[in-house]
């Protein structure tokens, strides 16, 4: 039997689920409510992970050997304080592991070349892979300063910034042109340290993929400070990076032909079009921040339907 290895990316707002094998293979992927129990308390975070792990299916459920859970820094969780969110509810075989988000952001974007990751989300965040190892990170505590944004109406909010923004609505665009200026700003802190003019820079974060308007004016002004770079929209990054680590928990060195495969299969996720509709198709938290909310999990498959 084939082990399977879960790699789940909490925003602290949504879960971000990726499921591959142990030859570097994405299986299945998804968005689902958020498992940190720090921002909705215990019971709900083991209530959404209760129902990520059904919507895999028993199938996938009972070949899974590792878990790894990736916080965003502010909310960074030891793996001691996971243990009571997955008790009973991993396999007990599988191995439970936690990785910072840094490490996991930069190590899912599918390329062996340098590689930023830059996320627009309730804040910005950007990092920084060299091809010599060395990672560093700078991020935007607060990429929409109105108090509203942060209680989780980001979807509706770029709805309506791409519609006003097709009519021409001045402050629609200025507030597209003032987020779009923090992310880049963001990217150009790290893009210094560029050791060679062709990188990757992946996008992330249900403000700059959400909002087309926001994304084409980011990629128009990254293009045009670095024109060799690769855009590339990596909504799942995070969740694939961590789902490496929990391959790599089981394999002491991940070898070639596995890396390859990995960046293969992510590529091939792309061509399919899975991953864009993760993102367009993704909920997010409604309403405030203490009340209890759950998030439906979307689950798509990687190969065919």
């Amino acid at each position: 039997m084939d082990r399977l290895f879960l790699g789940i990316a909490d925003t602290n707002h949504y879960a971000l689920i990726v499921v591959g094998n142990s030859f570097g293979e994405i299986i299945c992927t998804g968005v689902g409510g958020s498992v940190n129990h720090r921002c909705w308390g215990l019971e709900q975070a083991r209530f959404n992970l209760k129902n990520i792990l059904a919507e895999l299916g028993t199938a996938i459920r009972v070949k899974i050997a590792g878990v790894c859970f990736t916080y965003m820094r502010e909310n960074e969780v030891a793996r001691h304080e996971v243990l009571p969110v997955a008790d009973g509810l991993v396999h007990e075989a599988a191995l439970l592991h936690v990785e910072d988000f840094t490490t996991t952001g930069a190590l899912g974007i599918h390329s062996p070349k340098e590689r930023l990751f830059l996320m627009g989300d309730h804040l910005g965040l950007a990092i920084l892979q060299s091809e010599g190892g060395q990672r560093c990170a700078v991020r935007h505590e607060e990429l929409l300063e109105n108090s509203l944004f942060r209680e989780g109406c980001l979807l509706e909010w770029v709805k309506a910034l791409d519609r006003l923004g097709e009519q021409g609505d001045f402050e629609a665009l200025w507030a597209a042109c003032n987020v779009s200026c923090h992310l880049v700003r963001l990217a150009g802190r790290l893009g210094r340290c560029f050791s060679r003019p062709d990188p990757v820079i992946g996008l992330s974060g249900s403000v700059l993929l959400g909002s087309q308007t926001i994304r084409q004016m980011v990629e128009n002004m990254l293009s045009a400070l670095y024109p060799q770079a690769e855009v590339i929209d990596a909504p799942l990054a995070p969740a694939k990076g961590a789902y490496l680590s929990s391959l790599f928990t089981r394999k002491r060195e991940l070898r070639r032909e596995v890396l390859t495969t990995f960046y293969d299969s992510a590529c091939e996720v792309m061509k399919r079009g899975w991953l864009d509709f993760v993102i367009h198709n993704s909920p997010q938290a409604q309403g405030n921040r203490s009340q209890v909310v759950w998030t439906p999990l979307c689950i798509v498959p990687a190969a065919g339907v």
